[in-house]
């Protein structure tokens, strides 16, 4: 079996692995949040098979959504919070606390029951961070979701839908408040150009001059965001 990685349009890193099959059709399945399995048959390239996964990045994301969840239990050592890479102590305290660059846990709590309660924490304070930051640059820039909420997604940082409004990934939580921002106006962006066009991008890089160094950020970073799944 080969194997090989494929990164997303937002610098998410996607580990394929390639099985070959008499089937004329390409078959997608599932193995984590972060691979996939394809059947391809023989007489596909491997550089055609690029292209193709470029071109059906919506399907990869929708086969990634129906990945099983992990069953790590362990903590790290280490998160992003915020742009700043966070240690994890423990602490004899019944409350989790940030304090001098550190996020402690009580230390009551068994390793999985600390890991919930740190992805809990941090949700609330992507609540209470993120979705204000979103409705300040709503009025910034005068568009205006038909509704705001976070989301659990495994494979965007943002969603826009006419009808839905926008939805932010929890997980921005641990990335700079330029990269945060970012993703904000760039969803926004999305209510008059539904799209990736010119005119899409020429609207957010009137926004905002972080466009690039947010994608750079997402490229080096963006997987480690995932470290408590």
């Amino acid at each position: 079996m080969a194997a090989f990685t494929h990164t997303l349009s937002d610098g998410l890193k996607l580990q394929v692995q390639l099985k070959r099959s008499a089937k004329k059709n390409i078959i997608l399945r599932p193995v984590s949040a972060e691979a996939i399995s394809v059947n391809a048959p023989p007489f596909l390239s491997l550089p055609k098979l690029a292209a193709w996964l470029q071109a059906n990045e919506p399907l990869l994301r929708q086969t990634l959504q129906r990945a099983p969840a992990s069953s790590l239990a362990h903590l790290p050592d280490q998160i992003w919070y915020r742009g700043e890479a966070t240690s994890i102590l423990s602490h004899p305290y019944s409350t989790i606390r940030h304090e001098q660059g550190r996020l402690l846990l009580p230390d009551t709590l068994s390793p999985p029951q600390q890991k919930a309660a740190l992805r809990r924490h941090l949700q609330e304070c992507a609540a209470h961070t993120l979705l204000p930051l979103l409705q300040t640059h709503a009025q910034k820039l005068q568009l205006f979701p038909a509704a705001t909420a976070l989301s659990n997604a495994k494979t965007f940082w943002g969603v826009c839908r006419s009808r839905s409004g926008i939805r932010l990934n929890w997980r921005l939580i641990g990335a700079p408040d330029f990269v945060a921002d970012y993703v904000c106006i760039h969803e926004l962006c999305h209510l008059p150009h539904p799209n990736h066009s010119p005119q899409f991008w020429a609207r957010v890089n009137r926004h905002t001059p972080h466009t690039a160094a947010a994608k750079q950020w997402f490229k080096q970073h963006g997987q480690a965001l995932f470290v408590l799944d």
